[in-house]
């Protein structure tokens, strides 16, 4: 169908009363290109009733739906949460930050692992320290920060997450703007722990080569 077509189609489907999103699912034409050609169209009253009535309906209809998801939601993290039993065992606890390491840790030059969420740094920080027995003054932390976001505050917080003195915090690498990078912020950055301990690395990628499945 030629340009000129789809414009009469459009046309003669907006002058019955149809919606663009009816059009646009009739003719495939985008609703950019729809509002600019039938902008001059003129629906009567009865029509423009008709279509805001049907709008009403697809908005109640879209929370109810909402509401409904929202609902379903809920019960699947409720019984989710029932389904994690107690507290960890200490081989549970050992398995469980052996293989984030395994997705998320350094596979060369030292141990160390980088994330942007505060309970998987927590977690790996209580890890490091009670499963390798790394004391605080062999690990450093690095921040990835984007570029206005507030350096001392940022350190401050992930202090808090990892309980490691501002002492053991690195230089921050700062992301410029316009430098290709994402635009959702992190608002407290990304965290990178190191553990300056080679014989470290050797021992976890050995644990990871001898489990068994």
């Amino acid at each position: 169908m030629k340009k000129w077509q789809k414009k009469q189609l459009a046309a003669k489907l907006r002058r019955q009363g149809l919606s663009y999103k009816e059009i646009n699912a009739e003719t495939g034409l985008a609703k950019s290109t729809l509002s600019s050609w039938l902008k001059d169209i003129k629906l009567s009253p009865k029509q423009q009733a008709i279509l805001n009535s049907r709008f009403d309906t697809q908005l109640r209809g879209a929370k109810a739906n909402r509401i409904s998801r929202e609902k379903e939601i809920r019960n699947i993290r409720k019984q989710a949460g029932s389904e994690i039993r107690g507290k960890m065992t200490p081989q549970e606890f050992f398995l469980s930050g052996l293989m984030l390491y395994w997705a998320e840790g350094n596979k060369t030059l030292y141990p160390g692992i980088a994330n942007s969420d505060p309970k998987l740094i927590r977690f790996m920080m209580k890890w490091l320290r009670k499963i390798c027995s790394i004391p605080t003054e062999n690990i450093k932390i690095h921040l990835h920060l984007h570029s206005g976001q507030n350096e001392n505050k940022a350190k401050e917080y992930w202090s808090n997450i990892t309980h490691l003195p501002l002492s053991r915090f690195g230089k921050s690498y700062i992301k410029k703007e316009g430098s290709g990078h994402r635009k959702n912020i992190l608002y407290n950055g990304t965290a990178k722990i190191s553990v300056y301990n080679k014989d470290l690395l050797y021992r976890i990628l050995s644990w990871i080569q001898a489990v068994r499945f």
